[in-house]
């Protein structure tokens, strides 16, 4: 069983200083320590490497040359369950349909999506409240006592 994983984990996982970097990492140890992988969609190395790269986010942003590099070894890392591709345009658009979701929530959407078409319904995230609405997918905050369960 593997633990999609939601942008803002990620960053916060890679860049050290950040607020719940410590929980993030936590979260991925305990999750390998249990034998599962991290569930990585490419939409989301894509938007990790816009947020590590910008120098208006962070004091120390990665540099582009850092963040491609970091962005290809966790791609490649044993750790990782590559999740291919993104779902159907017509499921996303049926999901966005049926919760009356605007133009803001299309990423999260798709994420969502992605995920329930590959057959992963746990997704490690700092913004549930995006996510608690698809209910095909538990959610996982790694500030939580809950991300600890077996």
């Amino acid at each position: 069983m593997s633990l999609g994983v939601d942008t803002d984990v990620l960053v916060h996982w890679a860049m050290e200083g950040t607020a719940h970097h410590r929980a993030a990492r936590r979260l991925f140890q305990q999750e390998l320590e249990r034998g599962r992988r991290l569930a990585i969609v490419p939409q989301v190395l894509h938007e990790f490497l816009h947020v590590a790269t910008d120098s208006r986010r962070f004091e120390h942003p990665l540099s582009m040359r850092e963040g491609t590099s970091l962005v290809r070894r966790f791609w490649a890392s044993p750790m990782v369950e590559q999740v291919p591709g993104i779902a159907s345009p017509d499921r996303i658009c049926e999901l966005l349909d049926s919760f009356k979701l605007g133009r803001k929530r299309i990423h999260d959407t798709a994420l969502a999506a992605t995920l329930e078409a590959a057959g992963i319904d746990r997704l490690a995230t700092f913004n549930g409240r995006d996510f608690r609405i698809f209910r095909f997918l538990t959610v996982v905050d790694p500030l939580s006592t809950a991300s600890t369960a077996p």
